[in-house]
């Protein structure tokens, strides 16, 4: 290839390169892969063509695929603001300090064994679950799951637990042997 179209040609190349690193720059990792990228295409100019130090090149060109690597590698988004910390959302003012009690997520657990009433339970708790709500759902055939329940109280299902508390409407009784005697458990039929 002759000089003469060489540098045009290594010019429109790094334009092309930087360009593509400083597209939605916001949206990835910022504007350092940028400024690296185009420090990168400086030094490559300097020294292929002005210095003709082929060393400087060579570092020049390392630091720009360097610059793209590091654009291009993936970075874990919140998928919403409860995902972020109270704290970060404060700093960036998002949310303000009397709101920070909000950004926490609500801890909702179901406890179910897979019942018709169960899933009815799920789905009614899904439906009124906001967006900061963590729902999960335990199975009780679980020895871990039915352990912790019984920690909590539990004594049927479907039962809710919010923010480690059983809820109002699941905390009944259960079944005791007083109220299972009177119902005629335990005698013949005469």
């Amino acid at each position: 290839m002759q000089t003469a179209y060489l540098l045009p040609l290594t010019v429109g190349s790094l334009v092309v390169a930087v360009g593509a690193l400083g597209f939605r720059a916001s949206v990835r990792h910022g504007f350092a892969p940028l400024m690296v990228g185009v420090g990168a295409g400086v030094a490559l100019i300097v020294g292929r063509f002005i210095l003709e130090m082929d060393w400087i090149s060579y570092t020049a060109v390392a630091a720009l695929i360097g610059a793209s690597v590091w654009n291009a590698w993936p970075i874990k988004r919140a998928t919403s603001a409860s995902d972020v910390p109270a704290e970060v959302l404060l700093q960036i003012g998002i949310i303000s300090k009397g709101d920070s009690n909000m950004a926490a997520k609500r801890k909702v657990e179901v406890f179910s064994a897979g019942c018709p009433a169960c899933q009815d339970a799920i789905a009614l708790v899904n439906s009124v679950a906001c967006p900061s709500c963590e729902v999960t759902v335990l199975d009780m055939n679980d020895a871990k799951v039915a352990s912790r329940a019984k920690a909590l109280g539990v004594r049927s299902v479907p039962a809710v637990v919010i923010d480690g508390k059983l809820a109002g409407c699941c905390s009944g009784s259960g079944p005791d042997e007083a109220t299972l005697r009177a119902a005629g458990l335990g005698q013949s039929i005469a």
